[in-house]
Parts: structure tokens; C-alpha cells; sequence
């Protein structure tokens, strides 16, 4: 886990909006500022951003309710008496996650209750954010955290403890002991505790045979999931075999087999649609479309053939005036002579201007021709353009099917591989069917189980509730002192597998922060008792009160470091005030072996006494980021700038 950045707003002393933004180039970050400035406060808000209130920050303020703390945080010089906090942190374990998770609360309500958000990889998470208390004790469990994020007066508390109460306890909060405390503790109350007499219509032997058959359905449940899983894996492996035979036929042309009678199909109907696109082309071609090649000429016929039909016309309505002359001049008996000579007139105009006849077009000729020059021609042209250019699509369609069908297949191979997918399918197809018959089995298994257990606990509660008062206290003595005796078995176990580890890791701490290297040369861990003792090289062990203060800060310090180690959680290691009690010496080992070392990132809140430019210089090249928390006394806020006390 590492902290990527942390936001206050009206918290504490912190007034308005102020970020630490961390650039996780280097493993140490200093955050330098005088006392009362803020230092406690960052890391409070970063204990309460984890872990609300499981936090050890609240349980150890003294506040009786959770509301009444969180009201404490926010900034009394805040006008709008809102607050929140936001810590964004990597977890690498595998692929990398970012989560934030982003508390607020108002301190102008009567009760005070905080919201809180989590993100994941910046989307927001409904789940974490209904869970996040049981997510983070994965992360970073609570019990573990004292020896991640703690302050120089706790290690000096424990340096001047000379029973070693507290480090015996970190040291069980490591090994998980603390949670076999609070079972024990619940086991006793329990022995305390006293039930109504009354008469017993169950035995025990009945009991038990319930607990049999309900342990025997559990088994039958186990073994069913067993079986589940190893069919999951089966079909799994199956369909991996399936997909890489079926992608071995593609590869080799299986598709083009199974689509061959259509190919042939599409290029039947292809050099069908070809043939008859040929036939409308030569049907165009014997029509009127080579008549586009010479429309210049058909339309000097056109305007011959209408001045044909013109003086046809006229020469005709001669002839008839000749006819109406005759009748008239019967009937009328007018100046004959004068009428013959407007017709005469007229014969002579009209010869005059008559020429000789070329072509003699019919009118329905004449009419065909004004037909082909007003758009038949164009038509015919762009009707042959359009059925030219389908014929290409039709044969560059018909290319590429006959590509296909050209290709060279071994269909033998190919037959091969399709024997071998459907044995696959059909193995595939059995396993499913196994599958299905299984989780029903289970799910039939998993009702008998939660009947059977139901009728155990009835059973348990029917015994418990009518056992007479003497029979319930020993039933309840004789297997609550044979749990407790397995607690006390299991807890000194676990200490003598892990106390000579422990042991160890801290001998290896020390060595690296000590000046005195021969003063101690082993340190042991009493897998019973978890007693520290210190031994020489001579094997005598040296007391603590042989130790100077410094020494035993040191001490003090390795074991909060081995238990890191050994708590195998990659964290983020947040120390306050670290030096204030050690002397120079000391405080240049812890400085150049510890800090450094103590965590892929340490984060540092020091005075300007504690690292100092002689400290600052031998720290330097492990330093990433620097901070200084700066105190107005006009708004009574820290405010946060860049460098250590302007370095």
C-alpha cells in the first residue's frame, strides 16, 4: 500500500482545503513542522480515513460517542462547520488499484453523522463503500497498525515499560492472538452465565446423532463443491482444446467448405445476372443506341423532314383552295379571272420557296425522330453506362467467389479436425450435462444441510433451554474449559512457530541501528511467555536497566520494525516526532538504517530540532517529497508548503 494523497478541508487545525500530494519517487517524506502545527492531526486524519470508528485514534480520545469525536475535528474557526477528509492509496497486489475513500460530516447538526465514499480506480463503488470496514482490515488490518503509524512518546512509553506488557501485546496483535483474547474472554463470560432449571425431553446421544448426519451432509456438500470445481476445470480445458481446433479449421479453409454450395450458388446466379445484363446490352446495341453515335445528323433530318412537312402541308392546302375555287365560282358566278389570279399568286410563292424533297418522312417517322432527340438517345446511353457498371460489380463479384473456389483444400485434414471437434463438443456436452446434475445435486445436499442444521440447533436449543441447571453448568464447564484449554495449546503454538522468526528479525533490526555491535549479539522471544531477553556474546543475558535510554528507544524501534517485517504487509510507515528522546548518535543511526529502510515509503513528521540540516543531509537521497506546515497566528490555521523548512 502506498498514500497517494491526502485531503483536509476544516479538519483540525487544517482550515479551508489543504492536499498532501505525494510524488512516489523515493521512499521517505518529510513533513517538518514546530509542535502544535498539525503533525498529530495529519496522522490522526489518516488513521480516521481508514478506519472511522475502529480507528485507535477515536478509542483511545476519551470521547463516549463517535459523533461527539468527529465534531472535535472539524475547525472551529470554520463558518459553514463542515469537514471532510479524503485518502487515495495504491494497493499492488498483482495488478494495481487505486482506491479513495472520502469522509464528511456537519458539525451544525444536532446529531453528527458522516457520509462516507469509496472509489476504485476513480469509479465510485457501492459495495466498498457499504463495506468498507471489512475491505480495510484486509488491506490493513487495525491490529497491525500501531506498528505501522505511531509517535516518539509511544516509543518511548515502551522503552521505559520495564515489563514489556505493551510490546508483548504488539507482539500477539501480530500473530492474531488478540482475537483468541476476546473468544476466551467470551468463553468465561459464558461459564458466568446461569440458566432456568427445567426438565430435559432430548438426549445428548440424540444430539449427537443429529451432529453426525448434519457433519456427514457437510462432508457430502465438500466433496460435491470438489467435484463442481474439478468440472469447471474440465469444460474449461475442453473448450480451450474446442476453440483451438476450431480456429486449426478456419486456418486451413474449413470455412470455405462449409460455404462451397453457396459459392457455387452465388456464382450461378452471378454469371445468370452477367448473361442476362449481355442480352439487354445487345438488346440496346440493336435498338436505338448506335443512333447516338450520329444525333448530330439525325437532327439536320429532323429539320429537313419538318420543312418537307411543311410544304407538303401547303402543297395540299393548294389543292384544296383550287377545289373551293371551283365550287365557289359555280355557285357565286364572281370575277372569275380576278380569283384565279390570287391562286395563281399563291402557287407561284409557294414554288418559290419549295425545295426539292430528301428524305419524305412520314409523319410517324417524324414524330420517332423528335422522340429520340428529346431523350431516348440519353436514356439508352445512361441505362447502357449503368448496366456496364453492374456488369463490372457482377464480375468482380463472380472473381472473387471463383477465388475461393480455386483455392487448393486438404479436406482430408479437414475432416480430421472435424471429427476431433465434435469428440470435443461431445465430451464438452457430457461434462455440462455432469455440471448440471451436480449443482443440482449440491443444491439439493445444501437444503438437506441447512434442514439438518436447523434441526440440530432446534435440537441444541430444545436440549439448552429444558437442562436442569446443574446438568447445563457442567455440559457448559466441561467443553468451555476444553475450549479454553485448546486456545491457551493453539496460542503457545503459534507463539513457538513464529518466536524464533520474530526473534530473529529483531536481533538483525538492532544490529543495523546500534553503535554498541557487540554489546548485544542475539535477542530471543519466549515462544511461552513472549519475554524479550538480550543476550551477549557469551550467551548472558543483559537486563534492560543495562541498557541506556537511548538503547532501549532503539530496541523499542527494532521491534516495531521486525513486526512490520514479519506482519509480511507491504505499508506505509508513518512515525511522529521519532527523535525527541534519542541522542545524537542514535538519532543519526535510526535516521540513515531505518528511515530508509522501514517501508517502500516512510513518512516522516519531525521538528526542526529532531531532522536537522545535519540530519536532513544524511536523509537527503532517500527523500521524495518535503513538506512544512505552516501556522498563521491572524487565521489560528496551518497551512502546507512545499520544502522542509524551506530545506
Amino acid at each position: 500500500m502506498i498514500i497517494k494523497r491526502l485531503q483536509l478541508y476544516n479538519f483540525g487545525i487544517y482550515a479551508g482545503d489543504n492536499s498532501f500530494d505525494f510524488s512516489l519517487e523515493k521512499p521517505v517524506v518529510l513533513i517538518g513542522g514546530m509542535n502544535g502545527r498539525g503533525k498529530t492531526t495529519f496522522l490522526e486524519a489518516i488513521v480516521l480515513s481508514l478506519y472511522g470508528s475502529n480507528s485507535a485514534t477515536y478509542k483511545e480520545s476519551g470521547y463516549k460517542t463517535y459523533g461527539q469525536y468527529l465534531r472535535s475535528l472539524v475547525n472551529r474557526d470554520s463558518w459553514n462547520q463542515q469537514t471532510f477528509i479524503e485518502l487515495t492509496f495504491i494497493v499492488n497486489d498483482g495488478a494495481p488499484n487505486e482506491y479513495t475513500v472520502h469522509r464528511e460530516w456537519d458539525s451544525k447538526k444536532q446529531r453528527v453523522s458522516e457520509k462516507i465514499d469509496v472509489l476504485e480506480n476513480g469509479v465510485y463503488n457501492e459495495f466498498l463503500t457499504n463495506n468498507w470496514s471489512m475491505f480495510v482490515e484486509n488491506i490493513v488490518p487495525s491490529a497491525l497498525s500501531s506498528f505501522y503509524f505511531f509517535d516518539g512518546e509511544k516509543i518511548a512509553e515502551l522503552a521505559l515499560d520495564e515489563s514489556n506488557t505493551q510490546l508483548r501485546e504488539s507482539i500477539r496483535s501480530m500473530l492474531g492472538l488478540n482475537i483468541l483474547d476476546v473468544l476466551k474472554n467470551d468463553l468465561n463470560k459464558t461459564l458466568r452465565k446461569r440458566s432456568r432449571q427445567q426438565t430435559v425431553s432430548i438426549s445428548k446421544d440424540s444430539i449427537e446423532v443429529l451432529k453426525q448426519q448434519q457433519e456427514e451432509l457437510a462432508k457430502a456438500v465438500s466433496d460435491k463443491e470438489s467435484e463442481i470445481k474439478a468440472l469447471l476445470s474440465k469444460i474449461a480445458d475442453i473448450q480451450g482444446k474446442i476453440d483451438h481446433l476450431q480456429s486449426n479449421y478456419e486456418s486451413k479453409g474449413g470455412k470455405v467448405i462449409e460455404q462451397r454450395a453457396a459459392l457455387i450458388r452465388d456464382k450461378a446466379e452471378l454469371s445468370t445476372s452477367l448473361e442476362q445484363i449481355h442480352a439487354e446490352l445487345l438488346s440496346l446495341a440493336a435498338g436505338e443506341l448506335p443512333l447516338r453515335m450520329v444525333k448530330d445528323l439525325i437532327q439536320e433530318i429532323k429539320l429537313q423532314a419538318e420543312d418537307e412537312h411543311n410544304e407538303l402541308v401547303m402543297q395540299q392546302l393548294i389543292e384544296r383552295i383550287d377545289d373551293l375555287l371551283h365550287d365557289y365560282l359555280a355557285k357565286e358566278q364572281a370575277g372569275e379571272e380576278a380569283c384565279k389570279g390570287f391562286v395563281d399568286y399563291i402557287k407561284q410563292q409557294n414554288d418559290a420557296s419549295a425545295s426539292m424533297p430528301i428524305y419524305q418522312v412520314s409523319e410517324f417517322a417524324l414524330f420517332q425522330l423528335n422522340s429520340l432527340l428529346d431523350g431516348m438517345l440519353e436514356r439508352a446511353k445512361q441505362t447502357t453506362v449503368d448496366k456496364i457498371q453492374r456488369k463490372k460489380e457482377l464480375q468482380k463479384k463472380l472473381g472473387e467467389i471463383e477465388s475461393h473456389l480455386s483455392l487448393d483444400i486438404n479436406e482430408d485434414e479437414l475432416s480430421r479436425i472435424t471429427v476431433s471437434i465434435k469428440k470435443k463438443q461431445e465430451e464438452l456436452i457430457a461434462a455440462q450435462v455432469k455440471l448440471n446434475n451436480a449443482n443440482q445435486e449440491l443444491s439439493s445436499l445444501r437444503n438437506n444441510l441447512n434442514k439438518k442444521t436447523m434441526e440440530v440447533n432446534n435440537a441444541v436449543d430444545s436440549y439448552l433451554s429444558e437442562a436442569s441447571v446443574t446438568d447445563e453448568n457442567a455440559r457448559m464447564d466441561k467443553y468451555t474449559h476444553m475450549a479454553l484449554r485448546i486456545l491457551d495449546a493453539y496460542s503457545i503454538e503459534v507463539q513457538s512457530r513464529k518466536s524464533d522468526v520474530l526473534a530473529s528479525t529483531i536481533t538483525d533490526c538492532y544490529h543495523k541501528l546500534a553503535n554498541k555491535q557487540r554489546l548485544i549479539d542475539r535477542i530471543t522471544v519466549n515462544p511461552t511467555t513472549l519475554e524479550i531477553a538480550y543476550l551477549d556474546h557469551a550467551g548472558k543475558q543483559l537486563y534492560s536497566n543495562m541498557l541506556s535510554a537511548g538503547e532501549k528507544q532503539l530496541m523499542v524501534i527494532s521491534v516495531l520494525w521486525a513486526l512490520a517485517i514479519c506482519s509480511k504487509k507491504k505499508l506505509p510507515v508513518i512515525i511522529d516526532t521519532p527523535l525527541s528522546r534519542l541522542d545524537s548518535a542514535h538519532r543519526a543511526s535510526v535516521v540513515k538504517n531505518y528511515f530508509p529502510n522501514a517501508s517502500d515509503q516512510t513518512m516522516i513528521l519531525s521538528t526542526d530540532s529532531e531532522i536537522d540540516r545535519r540530519y536532513y543531509e544524511l536523509i537527503k537521497e532517500s527523500v521524495g517529497d518535503e513538506f512544512t506546515l505552516r501556522y498563521d497566528e491572524d487565521s489560528r490555521s496551518t497551512t502546507i508548503v512545499k520544502g522542509y523548512f524551506e530545506s
